[in-house]
């Protein structure tokens, strides 16, 4: 009712972000850009609220036991053993005692008083429950005396006395064992049940120690949020769909097998299922918003809708979460955080990673770019471009690396005379004698070489593929390395570093996965870390390793080393670049700017590479509309070119 009510009301009321937004008071201003490091966004928890969060989690398996325990059936069935054990008790007592009817308070706190120890086959004796009651128990208890007769009544009177106690002990020890055998079922049933709880992500992740949180929608598979879930841990909540993100090593690694809830995974793409979030919403104090500086409580939702492995795709619909699942996400959220906390947010901000050059079918002939049906809808408040960023890092290296022409071996300029046509015509600059460098991309995607050769011939680079240039003249040239899948890129880095095919110094390896880096790579610059540089004919036939020259040119930016004295090899990660925008975005937001406010300096920042998107994707028009056959395919590119 709640909810209907809130829906009822038109959300949250009326916002501004609802409505048109309003343009900026000064269009030239620009928003700084502030390099806030991850390890510093949000507050470690001190070892007192790990303590407390591991007792939190604790706290719920005993409760499930509890829940399991305490069952109906559970109560009526201890109900009536205690009170047949009872029963048997109060039958001893009254064998004992002179005149049972008179007593039947002594009767009772007999029974009561022998309840516990009939489980571990143990027996108060009635004189000593009298006398701790201030009773006599010669005037209580029967009494016999020293005659046959007497004798031979005492001895029926223990006999059966003593029968009615093995029975009652039987009774209460059977009861023990099987409550501790079935508590200990339960307790190993409810600890895998938590355990597979959390491998699924349907266990909310504990709340002490926890100040902020923001929602990441990943899809099925995110390599940003990976990244983000070992950076940031607690403070971020990845929300995936189906049962694919379990066939990924990184649920058991950072969830430690099971230990610590760490995302929350909407079963079959139910994002718009109320039954899918609801116990993501148990305790109405949960903690899932961002602080800003005006003292704000922000529920902040960022969505991951990159295609992975594919982050020079320009243009292909997604794949994986599109923007209505993430709109829906978007939504369930804010009606949940307002519905069902105590603190309602004083403002929603939707943030979502995409492509924005794919397109976007309307139902009849037209279609709409991503960020244009956005800017329509208003189903995202803040659009981030996925590949303008990685060009512009892109561009960066290009700048920074050193170029074939400019490299002397033997006091002789390297030539570029023997460049030949490959299966792509090379990407030239529009003026031939503004050629700043020669980049050779080693890809085998098409679509790769042809975005990356337009972008970089508007700048002033020629492009060439490994098929453009003699292989014995290809080790001194800038080499941009990105093939279909980051393994694939790794593998052939790994052989030409190993292999001495390329200089270091001079290689950007573009890959999607952070994770890469820390394993592959990082075997690679510890175990080959001896010399390179190119193999001579005769070093080549004897297999021998060659000296490495006193001095080599080495890249300056952000690199890998290959050992203390080595040339550096350049890495371009997505994921990390990603991660970092969304970081710097947090930042802006935390900082008291508008959400149109951030989407107009993101717009500026990218302008230019944003120019060229429009470029190609009006040339991919072009040629589709012609028959996209691959003559004239080829053509085009070589016009644009």
């Amino acid at each position: 009712r709640g909810l209907f009510q809130w829906l009822a009301r038109g959300g949250a009321g009326e916002r501004e972000t609802w409505r048109a937004l309003p343009k900026m008071e000064d269009e030239g201003k620009r928003i700084p850009s502030i390099p806030w490091d991850y390890r510093t966004e949000f507050r470690k928890p001190t070892r007192t609220q790990m303590a407390l969060r591991r007792v939190e989690l604790a706290g719920r398996v005993i409760g499930r036991i509890g829940s399991e325990m305490l069952t109906t059936r559970f109560k009526v069935g201890l109900g009536v053993s205690s009170s047949a054990i009872l029963g048997l008790g109060m039958w001893e007592c009254a064998l004992l005692c002179e005149a049972p009817m008179n007593n039947i308070g002594f009767l009772l706190q007999y029974s009561l008083t022998n309840l516990f120890p009939s489980m571990i086959w143990d027996t108060v004796p009635a004189d000593k429950i009298a006398l701790s009651s201030g009773l006599d128990p010669s005037t209580i208890l029967r009494s016999f005396g020293d005659c046959k007769a007497d004798l031979q009544a005492k001895a029926a009177l223990e006999i059966r006395t003593h029968s009615i106690q093995v029975l009652r002990q039987i009774l209460a020890s059977f009861i023990t064992a099987t409550q501790l055998i079935r508590m200990l079922t339960i307790g190993i049933r409810a600890r895998k049940w938590h355990t597979d709880s959390i491998l699924e992500g349907r266990e909310p992740p504990p709340h002490t120690g926890v100040d902020e949180r923001f929602f990441r929608i990943g899809g099925t598979l995110s390599d940003v949020t990976e990244l983000s879930m070992e950076r940031y841990e607690h403070s971020i909540l990845p929300v995936f769909g189906g049962k694919r993100v379990m066939d990924r090593t990184i649920v058991p690694e950072m969830t430690q097998n099971g230990i610590r809830p760490m995302y929350w995974n909407v079963r079959s793409n139910g994002y718009s299922h109320f039954r899918e979030w609801e116990p993501l919403f148990r305790r109405d104090d949960s903690v899932f918003y961002l602080n800003t500086r005006n003292r704000e409580k922000v529920l902040y939702i960022e969505a991951d809708a990159t295609n992975v492995e594919e982050a020079l795709v320009l243009g292909k619909p997604a794949t994986d979460l599109s923007i209505a699942q993430a709109s829906q996400a978007f939504r369930m959220l804010e009606m949940l955080c307002n519905t069902k906390l105590k603190r309602k947010p004083d403002r929603v901000v939707r943030v979502f990673l995409a492509d924005t050059k794919q397109k976007i079918e309307l139902g009849g002939d037209t279609t709409l770019d991503l960020d244009d049906y956005i800017l329509q809808t208003k189903e995202a408040d803040i659009t981030i471009d996925a590949m303008a960023p990685l060009l512009e890092k892109v561009l960066d290296w290009c700048e920074r690396v050193q170029g074939v022409d400019e490299f002397t071996e033997g006091g002789e300029a390297q030539s570029t005379a023997d460049e030949r046509s490959g299966w792509f015509d090379v990407f030239r600059p529009r003026k031939e004698s503004s050629i700043k460098k020669t980049i050779l991309f080693d890809t085998s995607n098409r679509d790769y070489y042809y975005i990356i050769g337009v972008l970089l011939s508007r700048h002033g680079y020629r492009i060439i593929d490994r098929g453009s240039v003699r292989p014995e003249h290809s080790y001194n040239y800038p080499r941009l390395i990105y093939r279909e899948t980051s393994a694939d890129t790794l593998s052939l880095f790994h052989a030409l570093m190993t292999r001495r095919l390329a200089e270091p110094s001079k290689c950007c390896v573009l890959i999607d996965s952070a994770r890469a880096i820390r394993d592959e790579l990082d075997y690679i610059k510890t175990s080959q870390a001896p010399a390179f540089r190119e193999l001579t004919n005769s070093e080549a036939l004897s297999q021998q390793r060659p000296s490495r020259p006193s001095s080599s040119p080495s890249s300056p930016g952000p690199s890998a080393s290959l050992g203390d004295d080595e040339p550096a090899f350049t890495t371009i990660c997505s994921a990390e670049i990603y991660d970092d925008l969304f970081r710097q975005v947090r930042t802006w937001t935390r900082m008291g700017y508008l959400p149109h406010e951030i989407q107009a300096e993101l717009n500026a920042r990218f302008a230019e590479i944003h120019e060229i998107q429009d470029d190609i994707d009006e040339d991919k028009k072009s040629i589709s509309g012609n028959g996209d056959n691959e003559d004239e395919l080829k053509r085009k590119r070589e016009d644009t070119a």
